[in-house]
């Protein structure tokens, strides 16, 4: 099995716009409060340049294990430090002492390849230097630089989603011609492979939503239902899909999924091929369908990664973690290993949560011998284990071994972690010693003691 990484440069991000002028939700305010709106910024004539998070954030960190047939990818974006919550957009802003604009929503004028464009959304947090964060009604989250601004005004009405069959119209026009959706209660699939395996996918991601919502329950964490339809694009071929994500991050073609922070959107393709099986115009059914799937020596690894990024889309979206935010590697890929378990003896092929991941066991087992004693530290410390191609498969096993061991051991402990993390503020890194401190406060001082005590967990697993 070959392992490659990727990780893309920042140069060699394609730039693409995703943010045509945003029609708001709400109706046309009535007369008296069209003149209630504030201008908040007047920008000075100067230069313009908006930044994209595509451009700005979206370093996909790519894993990809390589058999014939089998693949795993997680992406996340790195983080972009300096933004801030705080109550003031700038020093020269018309604005009231003491009344925060955060959440406030927004309508901001900029000028863009020599055009004023304009995006209306929520301000989810702000810095001097690196500009505005902004949430629209489709979920999508831009940056714009402070140089961009032509104008900001505040506005009486507040933010509301776009509805699901709107957003779906939006997305198709990113995807062939052709395509199709599927609208259920959480989700909204676009695709344009045979309906059936889309339905699967559709089922898979429900099925996991009620399971994610009900394991943190069960927790004591109480999660809040989505703000927005959750979106996902499958597409019939890795063409089609490269086609698309291209657009997105450089290193397109050495993936086969992803979810964007910044689009909150996850993107595959049909990763057991069938339709390009099957004769035209036949049908395929859901049963047939499963079994095909089932019967194949990758059957783990293509289960795993469809639930494994949609597990990161429910997190981002469910309030367990927040996008962009403070979130340490090894937390978000251990939470995503721990919850993608396939089951194949189940009717979809997932069975429930919590299941002893087999494919990273295997992977922790074998790296134990020559794992060195402060293995923990650093998988804590440093986000960069998890995208080094000598160390991704042990850490991504770590990780998942990490998290198992502390859910099963010190639930109460891990909610209370999860709580800590998800309060601290968009774009801020925590420094080294910061994380292995709020580490500490939540699971122990003696990062020795659980460290024997969650090897000694896992070697008492077995693999049935």
């Amino acid at each position: 099995m070959l392992w490659l990484f990727f990780d893309a440069n920042l140069s060699k991000v394609k730039r693409t716009k995703i943010c045509n002028p945003v029609k708001q939700v709400p109706q046309a305010r009535p007369a008296a409060q069209q003149g209630s709106r504030r201008i908040l910024l007047v920008a000075k004539s100067r230069k313009i340049h908006r930044v994209n998070l595509r451009d700005s954030l979206s370093h996909p960190t790519q894993l990809v294990a390589i058999s014939e047939t089998c693949f795993l990818l997680c992406v996340f974006m790195v983080l972009v430090t300096g933004w801030s919550q705080a109550s003031d957009l700038a020093d020269d802003q018309d604005s009231p002492p003491g009344k925060p604009l955060i959440h406030s929503v927004l309508r901001v004028s900029f000028e863009e390849d020599k055009q004023l464009q304009t995006i209306t959304g929520e301000l989810v947090a702000m810095d001097p230097t690196m500009g505005q964060l902004i949430l629209d009604a489709d979920g999508e989250l831009t940056v714009i630089a402070p140089n961009a601004l032509k104008r900001v005004e505040e506005l009486s009405t507040p933010l509301i989603a776009t509805p699901a069959k709107e957003l779906a119209a939006k997305v198709l026009t990113l995807m062939p011609h052709g395509s199709r959706f599927i609208a259920t209660e959480h989700f909204i699939v676009c695709y344009n492979t045979s309906e059936v395996y889309a339905r699967w996918n559709s089922e898979l991601y429900e099925r996991l939503y009620k399971g994610f919502y009900r394991f943190w329950k069960e927790k004591g964490l109480e999660l809040t239902p989505p703000r927005f339809p959750l979106v996902a694009l499958v597409f019939e071929s890795k063409a089609d899909y490269i086609e698309y994500a291209s657009k997105e991050f450089a290193g397109a073609q050495n993936t086969i999924g992803y979810y964007h922070q910044s689009t909150n959107r996850l993107a595959s393709f049909d990763l057991t091929g069938i339709q390009g099986m099957m004769p035209p115009k036949s049908q395929l059914l859901r049963s047939e369908l499963i079994n095909q799937i089932v019967s194949r020596p990758e059957a783990e690894r293509t289960i795993a990664t469809i639930v494994h990024e949609a597990c990161h889309q429910i997190a981002f979206n469910s309030g367990l973690q927040v996008r962009l935010g403070d979130n340490p590697l090894w937390l978000s890929e251990g939470l995503a290993t721990f919850f993608e378990s396939p089951d194949l003896m189940s009717q979809n092929g997932w069975g429930g949560v919590g299941k002893l991941n087999k494919h990273n066991y295997a992977n922790l087992a074998n790296y134990l011998p020559t794992r060195p004693n402060d293995s923990l530290e650093l998988l804590l410390l440093d986000d960069n284990r998890l995208r080094n191609g000598e160390t991704m498969t042990s850490s991504y096993a770590e990780a998942w071994g990490l998290t198992f061991y502390l859910l099963k051991s010190k639930p109460k402990d891990f909610v209370k972690y999860l709580k800590s993390i998800r309060e601290k503020p968009p774009g801020r890194r925590s420094p080294p010693k910061e994380r292995i401190e709020l580490f500490r406060e939540c699971f122990g001082e003696d990062l020795r003691k659980i460290d024997r005590d969650f090897i000694r967990l896992m070697q008492n697993q077995t693999l049935r």
